[in-house]
């Protein structure tokens, strides 16, 4: 798929302006720089068919990042919410 400049900006700078509400900024912040720091975007681009209920101990590593970065308050759902939101970002 062809990524015009714009999209890789609006999808790819890390800092999610464009979110209005400040909590869901703040979960996507997290989430963007624990997967940079952990460079498991290669593994997030997969197909996956959970994240919430993996086994996986790639989503182990990523979350313990993300509470490592100061954000702890994640529910399953908040969660899965996050990582498809990233997954659809890593796949464009």
């Amino acid at each position: 798929m062809a990524q015009n400049n714009y999209e890789i900006e609006f999808l790819g700078n890390g800092q999610f302006e464009y979110v209005q509400d400040i909590h869901s900024r703040e979960m996507l912040i997290n989430a963007w720089k624990a997967i940079t720091n952990t460079e498991l975007w290669d593994f997030v681009k997969q197909d996956i068919d959970t994240f919430m209920f993996s086994s996986d101990p790639r989503i182990d590593i990523i979350g313990n990042k993300m509470i490592e970065l100061g954000y702890g308050g994640h529910s399953g759902s908040s969660f899965g919410w996050t990582m498809r939101t990233m997954q659809f970002i890593a796949k464009r």
